[in-house]
Order: C-alpha cells, then sequence, then structure tokens
C-alpha cells in the first residue's frame, strides 16, 4: 500500500475517533468553541482583518508596482508578510503569479518565507498582553526577521541553486477595487476563524485524552494553533520564551491548512514548509541562546 493511502486511512480514523470522543465527552467540545470563538473575535480577527483588506489593495496599487520593480519583490512581500500577517504572504505571491508579475517557481521562493505572524499580533497580543513587557515583542519581532531573512537566503539557494532570481515583470496590472479587497478580506477571515477554532478545539479535547506536563502541552497546542500555544507558553514558569518563538517560527497547522488552501491549484506548498522548518528553527535557536 502506498504511504500516501496509509496516511489517509490514519486520518479517517483520527477523525472517526475524535467524533467519537467528542460525543461521549460533549463537554470537551462546547465550552472550548465558545472560548475559541471569543478568541477569535477579540484578539486574531481584530489582529488581521484591516491588514487582510490594505494588503490585497496595496500589492495592486502603481505605487507600490514601480517601486516593487525598483528594490524587488523579495523585500516588498517580505515586509508585508511581516507588517500583515500570514496567510498575507501566500496570497500575495498567488496574486504576482495570477497576475503574471512572477513565474512559478519566483512565486513559490516568495511564499516560502513571507508568511509570518503579524508585528501587530507579536508586539500587541504576545509582547504586551501575554508576556506583559512590549520589549518582549521587539524582540521576538526581530528574531522573526532575522529567521526570515536567512530562510530567504537558504530557500534562494533550494530552489535557484546558483541561478539569479528571475527578473518580475513591471508591467501594471489591473488596480484592486475596495468592494474586492473587502469580500477576499471577509472570506480569508472566515477561513482563518475557522481553521484556528477548530484546532484549538482539538488541542484542548486531546489534552483530556492524553495528559500531559505543561510545556509538552504548551508545543502540543502551538504545533496545532500558534496563537493558543503562544497563550499557553506565557504562562510557563521555564522554557517560555523559547516555546514561544517556536510557536511563532512554524504557526501551527492552522495557518498551514490556510496557505495551503491559498496555494492549492496554482503553485506547491513544499516550499512553504521547507521554509517554515528552517524559520523555526533559527527563531527557536536565537531565544534559546539570547532568551
Amino acid at each position: 500500500m502506498k504511504p500516501a493511502r496509509i496516511l489517509s486511512h490514519i486520518s479517517d480514523c483520527a477523525f472517526i475517533g475524535l467524533f467519537i470522543y467528542l460525543l461521549a465527552f460533549p463537554q470537551y467540545a462546547a465550552a472550548p468553541t465558545g472560548k475559541a470563538l471569543e478568541f477569535c473575535a477579540k484578539t486574531l480577527i481584530p489582529s488581521l482583518f484591516i491588514y487582510t483588506v490594505l494588503a490585497k489593495a496595496i500589492i495592486s496599487a502603481p505605487l507600490v508596482q514601480r517601486l516593487s520593480a525598483k528594490i524587488g519583490l523579495v523585500p516588498i512581500t517580505l515586509i508585508l508578510g511581516t507588517l500583515c500577517g500570514c496567510p498575507i504572504g501566500a496570497k500575495i505571491s498567488v496574486s504576482l503569479y495570477e497576475n503574471r508579475q512572477a513565474d512559478k517557481r519566483l512565486a513559490e521562493y516568495l511564499c516560502s518565507f513571507s508568511n509570518n505572524a503579524s508585528a501587530s499580533f507579536i508586539l500587541g497580543f504576545v509582547g504586551n498582553e501575554l508576556f506583559g513587557d512590549v520589549f518582549i515583542g521587539i524582540r521576538l519581532l526581530i528574531y522573526q526577521l532575522i529567521a526570515s531573512i536567512t530562510t530567504a537566503a537558504i530557500m534562494k539557494r533550494i530552489i535557484f541553486g546558483k541561478e539569479g532570481l528571475p527578473k518580475a515583470c513591471i508591467a501594471l496590472t489591473k488596480r484592486t477595487t475596495l468592494s474586492e479587497s473587502l469580500t477576499d478580506g471577509a472570506a480569508t477571515m472566515i477561513n482563518i476563524a475557522s481553521s484556528a477554532t477548530f484546532f484549538i478545539v482539538v488541542s484542548n479535547a486531546l489534552s483530556h485524552l492524553l495528559p500531559m506536563q505543561d510545556s509538552a502541552f504548551a508545543i502540543f497546542k502551538s504545533v496545532l494553533e500558534f496563537s493558543s500555544g503562544c497563550a499557553e507558553a506565557a504562562g510557563l514558569e521555564s522554557y517560555a520564551l523559547p516555546i514561544t518563538a517556536f510557536a511563532l517560527g512554524h504557526c501551527g497547522a492552522a495557518v498551514a491548512m490556510q496557505v495551503k488552501s491559498v496555494v492549492s491549484g496554482k503553485l506547491s506548498a513544499t516550499p512553504y514548509f521547507i521554509g517554515k522548518a528552517i524559520s523555526c528553527s533559527v527563531m527557536t535557536l536565537l531565544a534559546v541562546i539570547f532568551g
């Protein structure tokens, strides 16, 4: 039997088992779902929605297109991905590919390092709200920038070898209207909120089925959904910063699913997964060494 089919069968059995488990213990689904939705409404959506809408409009703006022709798509995509948060990097990469401003390899390369936690999320939610110290947020944001630049350098070597980056098309494309940006932003928020809620509820349900130490639980939650993983890590007496950096570095399965949904049928998600592995390793290492 092929590995893909084996994994598919395992996944099917896991979903069936989880469904039966939550039917038997509905309290592990109802209350966590309410809390997850509250978290999305109060934290996740406010930190992403306006940036999602603006990013869609900005990337098609003539001024930004001329600027990208001057300084290159790599800095522009990295800046927007950092300011706006994931999966904006994937959406920008797909938009550039669909508008024929970047070929497939260049778009996949941009996607590999530009899907990051937003600056407002790291500074406001992680630094100020979770740790009560905005300077911790600044430190983590610097680590993320270093990790993203390192990832970009490594992925350039992996994807293009000794070749230079292909030139992007500087022809101006049709500008996205505010109405189109709002519609796209609303759809993106529904996607983000639903996947975040699902993985938050699953992680809470599994924590009752598989009891684990606090640090292990924080890592487990971050692997599924990074924002709740950050919240869990911040309450730890030790390893709080490295686990938070680990969570921010890979962004969890919820974001991976969002990115895969955005690029599906257009770009390969493999460069994204490789890039996240590199970014996560660099961020965690920086947090361990420098605190």
